[in-house]
């Protein structure tokens, strides 16, 4: 708080911000610790995704299509082009994290989270969208061919909040073991998830739980703490999620209820259902991207572009696609899991799990809501959903990854030759 009334007084804080991003920016000498391995995972994740998106809003045709320039004079584009114009953007935003040394984000923690916290407040004065949700900052005009595009900060909050936990958890010097102890914690977490609960954007609010739960764990708090402020934190959302959503109209309370009984809302569940028919009718090698009569290219499962893109790669590369999709992303999880036991940085591993956390949370969720194992919530699955603010928010996420794994290897690489020339 300090620092945000020297922001607004004398200006200290630009002149302090300028003097640390010159005495911590990029050294070319890390770039041979960058992980290409790992970068090359998201390629294919991103990649994958933007010819799924092709696939789910292609044109609705008879004529069987053949060869790559057909598809393009015959089917649309435009959702296509806006995610690789998405991750071509991400990828600088990546870069721009990557650029300044990861313990700074540490010193400005306060700021983003902070500054995270007017952006929540400052969009639940937006008008209401789509289910009544004041989740976006909008621009341009629904009628135009792409219709209404939007900025959705609490994505970019998950990226804040990480940073934030990471160094409230990283600054304590041994785990958290009273109720006393949770209770400033929780609160510090509670008030921007809050305000994302009160957009309402169930789904996201969620996604910090997840991740607040696992830094818990991984920090070492008592399981018998965690458990109970999880049940606390159920005991209050459900019941005022249920207020909100109370109406016979609602579409969320809807698709609790066609979950537990989807047989009794033939209509609501016809996207899950007909999301599921597509992943059956993919088989083993799939029906090929904008294949004649697919349920991509019909148009019978909504959002299938977004939220059910999963369906989609299923249809369009079958079984062997879906396991490739599958198998990045356990390969993604677990290269960043082996990173966050590499570094020896509090701060840095649990930037590390907490941007772990959130994914997996994604990848879990996604997934099992297409299948019918969790209810439908509007959680896309990293990489492949189309959607500018979530492409961004995952690079910078991967940025802040490979910030930690590049300073780390290089220094320990430092270490390691000093040694040396000792010996």
């Amino acid at each position: 708080m300090q620092r945000l009334k020297r922001f607004f007084t004398k200006g200290d804080f630009i002149r302090g911000l300028v003097a640390d991003i010159r005495a911590n920016r990029f050294a070319p000498s890390i770039i041979r610790h960058f992980d290409w391995a790992l970068f090359f995972a998201i390629l294919c994740l991103a990649g994958i995704g933007i010819v799924s998106i092709f696939a789910a809003t292609a044109t609705a045709t008879d004529v069987e299509t053949k060869g790559l320039s057909a598809m393009l004079s015959v089917h649309s584009i435009t959702y296509a082009r806006l995610q690789l114009i998405w991750f071509f953007a991400g990828v600088i935003a990546m870069c721009a994290v990557i650029f300044i040394d990861y313990k700074l984000y540490e010193k400005y923690a306060d700021f983003f989270y902070w500054f995270n916290i007017s952006l929540l407040l400052l969009v639940l004065t937006m008008k209401a969208g789509r289910g009544g949700m004041t989740a976006f900052f909008n621009w341009g005009s629904e009628s135009s061919s792409v219709g209404q595009r939007g900025f959705q900060p609490s994505e970019f909050g998950k990226f804040f909040i990480i940073v934030s936990l990471a160094r409230t958890f990283a600054k304590r010097n041994k785990p958290i073991r009273t109720f006393r102890e949770l209770v400033p914690v929780t609160i510090y977490v509670a008030i921007p998830l809050i305000l994302v609960f009160l957009q309402p954007d169930f789904g996201t609010a969620l996604v910090y739980v997840a991740i607040f739960a696992v830094l818990l764990w991984v920090s070492g708090t008592s399981l018998k703490l965690i458990a109970g402020v999880l049940a606390i934190m159920l005991l209050i959302l459900v019941p005022a999620w249920y207020y909100l959503n109370a109406s016979s109209s609602s579409f969320r309370l809807t698709r609790i209820l066609m979950w537990l009984n989807p047989e009794d809302y033939p209509d609501d569940a016809r996207q899950v259902i007909n999301g599921q028919i597509a992943i059956g009718t993919g088989g083993l090698s799939g029906r090929g991207v904008a294949s004649l009569g697919s349920f991509a290219s019909l148009g019978f499962i909504p959002d299938d572009h977004t939220d059910f893109c999963f369906a989609i790669v299923c249809e369009t590369f079958g079984f062997i696609g879906a396991c490739t999709v599958i198998a990045f992303f356990a390969f993604l999880l677990g290269r960043m899991i082996y990173h966050s036991f590499k570094v020896t940085d509090k701060f840095g591993s649990y930037c590390i799990i907490g941007v772990t956390a959130m994914f997996l949370f994604h990848i879990l969720e996604n997934i099992c809501m297409i299948v019918g194992i969790l209810p439908v919530t509007g959680i896309p699955l990293p990489f492949i959903s189309y959607g500018g603010s979530n492409m961004l928010t995952n690079m910078l996420c991967v940025g802040l990854v490979m910030n930690v794994i590049m300073r780390s290897r290089a220094s320990r690489a430092r270490i390691n030759t000093r040694y040396a020339k000792r010996l």
